[in-house]
This record gives C-alpha cells, sequence and structure tokens, in this order.
C-alpha cells in the first residue's frame, strides 16, 4: 500500500508538508446519520463568533477544500463535510443539519462551490433557519439538458468496473481544477491518492445520483433575501451560460461578482479576491 509519502515524492516540500501538517492537525470527526457514515472537518476557534459551514465540490472530501479551511479559520469556526454515499439531496441537507447539531451551531454562513454551491442551495431550502448567509461560486441551476445528460452519465457508469472508473477520475477532475502550473504537480498527486486510495465508483456514483435527483426532484423558488454572494466566472466551462444565468435569476437580491479569467475553481486560481470578497461580504452582514 502506497504512503503519504509515496504518493506526494513529486510535489515541492512546502505543499506538500502543508497538507501533511494541515491532516496532522484536523482530525476528522464522525457521525452517524440515517444509517450513512459522515465524516467532517473543523478548524479555527470553538467560540468564534459566526460558522462557516464549508461544501466542497465533486472531490467529495473535507479536506479537497483544505486551503479554504485555513484560510477562514483564523476568522470564524469553519465545519467542513465529506459527502456520506447517499442518493439523494434530502439525505446530504438531514446529514448537514446533523453536523451542525453535532457541533452546537444554530446558524452558519453556508458556503459551497461547484457542486457545493448546489447542496448549498438545497441545504437553503431544506433548512432555511440555520442560514446566516448563503455564499455561491461557480455553481449552476441545472436544466432539463443536463438532468438527461446525468442521467445517460449514470446508466453508462453503473456497469463499469470500479477500477475502470477511478484510473478515469483524476484526469478529468484535473482538468476542472485547472491550476496553475506552480500547484500541478500537488494536484496531480492530491487526485491521485484521491481515487487510489479514498474514493471509489460508488462515491462517484452518489454524485450522479444526487445531481440527478437534484435536477428532477427539487423544486428551487426564487430566494429574495439580500444575504446571497455569487461568485462566478465568465470563463467556467463546466456549467453553461446560461445554468450559471439561473442562479442569479434565483436571488435577484444577491451581490453578484464575476471574474473574466478564473475557470471553474475560483477558490484555487483567484484565492486572493476569492477570500477577500467572501470576508467583505460577511463582515457587512
Amino acid at each position: 500500500m502506497l504512503t503519504f509519502d509515496d504518493w506526494y515524492a513529486a510535489v515541492p516540500a512546502e505543499q506538500r508538508e502543508r497538507l501533511r501538517a494541515f491532516r496532522a492537525s484536523h482530525a476528522p470527526k464522525t457521525l452517524t446519520v440515517g444509517g450513512a457514515a459522515w465524516d467532517y472537518l473543523v478548524g479555527g476557534a470553538p467560540d468564534a463568533r459566526q460558522t462557516i459551514l464549508l461544501l466542497v465540490g465533486g472531490l467529495r472530501v473535507a479536506d479537497a477544500g483544505f486551503r479554504a479551511l485555513l484560510e477562514l479559520e483564523s476568522d470564524f469556526r469553519v465545519i467542513a463535510p465529506s459527502y456520506a454515499r447517499v442518493a439523494t439531496m434530502t439525505e446530504i441537507c438531514a446529514g448537514l443539519a446533523a453536523i451542525l447539531d453535532a457541533e452546537g451551531v444554530d446558524r452558519a454562513h453556508v458556503l459551497g462551490g461547484s457542486f457545493g454551491g448546489m447542496v448549498a442551495q438545497a441545504f437553503a431550502r431544506a433548512h432555511s433557519a440555520r442560514l446566516r448567509s448563503l455564499l455561491l461560486s461557480n455553481t449552476a441551476v441545472l436544466d432539463a439538458a443536463a438532468a438527461a445528460r446525468y442521467r445517460s452519465e449514470l446508466q453508462l457508469l453503473t456497469p463499469v468496473p470500479d477500477d475502470v472508473i477511478r484510473a478515469g477520475a483524476p484526469e478529468r477532475f484535473y482538468q476542472m481544477v485547472a491550476p496553475d502550473e506552480s500547484e500541478s504537480a500537488f494536484w496531480k498527486a492530491y487526485l491521485a491518492e484521491l481515487f487510489g486510495a479514498r474514493l471509489n465508483k460508488e462515491d462517484v456514483l452518489s454524485t450522479y445520483r444526487c445531481l440527478l435527483d437534484w435536477a428532477e426532484n427539487m423544486t428551487l423558488a426564487p430566494l429574495d433575501w439580500p444575504h446571497v454572494l455569487i461568485i462566478e466566472s465568465a470563463d467556467d466551462a463546466t456549467f453553461a451560460p446560461a445554468q450559471r444565468a439561473a442562479v442569479k435569476a434565483l436571488y435577484p437580491r444577491a451581490h453578484v461578482y464575476t471574474f473574466a479569467q478564473a475557470g471553474h475553481s475560483a477558490a484555487t486560481t483567484q484565492r486572493a479576491t476569492y477570500f477577500r470578497l467572501v470576508r467583505e461580504f460577511i463582515a457587512q452582514l
């Protein structure tokens, strides 16, 4: 079995050791909700005045957002869940609410990107009283065409062997993250470890099932609330312009910031500006 040093042998030492130190200082907690096992990370001071519920995207595991957690935990308490292998957004939302309960958090700022942004929108409807604010980045509202595509992909992937799915996933997600060249080796190693040792076919299928459930079964009424921040990228190649525009239409009083060139992962490619926007938005509430 490969060790951490094996997976990250080609990664610059500073980047490798930052992840190692993060994992050493942020031990996962575990909670069972409706028979499903949830792991989550907690950072920041327990008595911090405000809490951010940090929802990662399709990489599913909490430490995929470790840089965001490190960035925010100096000012906030941060709770970052890994997604359990469930089939519906309702189950995901129930898991998130249970985690907040376990940590004694009544209300949180909910920050989600990509798939996490869809989870955040579902949570905002299912548990609106738990929100201080809603921060959405590089996410979408899925239309009928997207639902049909996810349904087709789920049907195609279901009979595919586990090792084939795991072998193909790192390159696909690397293209979505599109990191700067200085972090290329890190992300290649992280994704190789993620799908080589931590996630499997059932995790991938869980994401597809939840996306399909979200597209087919969730009714997202417009949220006429000013405590919403939308961060998007004009060059986001993952979601179509119409899907991104549909997000803004759902939140007519939202604050919107559009990067000209940040790709699908603005928190990675435009980190300084991204987290300045998050802090400034929360500070003015």
